[in-house]
């Protein structure tokens, strides 16, 4: 047998830019991959390169009215793999890192059911800089795009992680990533000079893959300060026309002040779809626990379990988007919403409210 064909999609972060005479990064066209040591020892390489740009300006699907001309998107990267589906045995998407988790997440559901690796990559420090992170980060990201995984992963520092439940949790570390309440998919080890995979992971397999990137991008989220007074602004939302979809983050097991209850109601009454995630790093909106938790229910929140705000905003946008492509409205948009909201995809979500 051949060695494994793995493609390469490159679309900026952290890894390719370059310092300017001040020492601020820049993204940089150069080609980095030329530092990483015994790529070819491990796989048949193909390089895309989609662009360079900062990942805080990733956006999922680019609107027509975009003040970003010309970056690129999610969208993009899905049309990338699902285009190679049949010539490669795994992806390798290099990116920055303080998007990467949304990209993974929105991946997993662009490309839902698709049973080869599509590992995502970067690194703390740019590879044109002494002690970065990179040419390890790359490495460990093109071996595990060769093993038995099947689901979209984040390779960073000594880990693999699953990329629907991935969060950077730290600025500084090279382990930046964490997946709360979740082991890893993998570990490195010295011993084996590879990576150890854990049963919990997707394993390779046929696949019946589907490609859906007409994300419905007009989401709102919601963080509410203990003690803050917007009442007026939040209906204004509620009322928009251009607003699709809302996200809240609840205190504990997804908790919400009293005062925001006429805008879950608003919303509900505009149609608008409002679910609700805990704050905390680990746990789920449980709403039903306390009082506080089950008025927004009756008033037309749903809880969104154990999932990550950076999965949730993602599937949110695909939902909606899906539930559009089928011409629904209505109450039954709604539950088809919510359908597509308690579906795990990868294990995206572990923990459903069971009041519902």
């Amino acid at each position: 047998m051949g060695k494994p064909k793995v493609l390469v999609i490159k679309t900026g972060g952290t890894i390719g830019q370059k310092p300017d005479e001040r020492g601020i990064l820049h993204p940089s066209s150069d080609d980095y991959l030329r530092k990483v040591h015994g790529l070819e020892e491990l796989a048949e390489l193909d390089v895309a390169d989609l662009g360079c740009i900062d990942s805080t300006n990733m956006e999922t699907v680019q609107k027509a009215e975009s003040a970003l001309a010309g970056a690129k998107d999610r969208a993009d990267i899905a049309k990338a793999i699902f285009d190679g589906r049949n010539r490669y045995d795994g992806f390798v998407v290099a990116h920055g890192t303080d998007t990467m988790a949304e990209t993974a997440a929105a991946l997993t559901y662009m490309l839902s059911d698709f049973r080869k690796p599509i590992v995502l990559t970067g690194s703390q420090r740019s590879m044109w800089v002494y002690r970065s992170d990179g040419p390890n980060n790359i490495y460990t990201a093109v071996q595990a795009a060769t093993k038995d995984i099947g689901e979209v992963v984040i390779a960073f520092g000594n880990f693999v992680l699953r990329g629907c439940r991935a969060r950077k949790f730290d600025e500084e570390g090279y382990d930046a990533f964490d997946t709360p309440g979740l082991q890893p998919l993998g570990k490195l080890t010295a011993l084996t000079e590879g990576i150890r995979l854990a049963d919990h992971r997707v394993k390779r397999g046929e696949s019946d893959v589907r490609l859906f990137i007409d994300f419905d991008t007009s989401v709102f989220h919601y963080a509410h300060i203990s003690g803050a007074t917007v009442d007026e602004v939040l209906m204004g939302v509620a009322a928009s026309e251009k607003v699709h979809g809302i996200l809240m983050s609840g205190f504990g097991a997804g908790n919400v002040p009293d005062r925001l209850l006429a805008f879950i109601t608003r919303a509900k009454e505009a149609g608008k779809p409002v679910y609700v995630y805990t704050s905390c790093d680990t746990g789920a909106a449980d709403m039903g626990i306390y009082s506080v938790g089950a008025a927004p229910l009756l008033a037309g929140a749903k809880p969104a379990g154990d999932m990550t705000l950076e999965a949730l905003g993602q599937k949110l946008m695909f939902a909606i988007g899906r539930a559009t492509s089928e011409g629904l409205s209505g109450d039954e948009r709604l539950k088809f919403v919510d359908t597509i909201i308690r579906r795990p995809y990868n294990g995206d979500i572990t923990v459903t409210e069971k009041r519902v």
